[in-house]
């Protein structure tokens, strides 16, 4: 069984992205960042996002909150 992953958003570098998974709590498990270009795509787990508020201050990252 695969996993489903849901896009969180676009980020200037890894540390941006990954910083933003840790300020949420999220496990490193729960997370796929991969490098497209000169930007950063961080997907997190769908079962990780249930009943789970993210917040977001916006920084490091490239595109809004969707």
């Amino acid at each position: 069984m695969g996993w489903e992953f849901e896009q969180a958003g676009k980020f200037g570098s890894e540390r941006a992205a990954e910083a933003y998974a840790r300020a949420n709590t999220l496990d490193p498990q729960d997370v796929h960042v991969t490098r497209k270009g000169d930007e950063v795509e961080l997907n997190i787990r769908r079962s990780a996002l249930d009943r789970r508020n993210m917040r977001d201050n916006g920084e490091g990252r490239r595109d809004a909150w969707s």
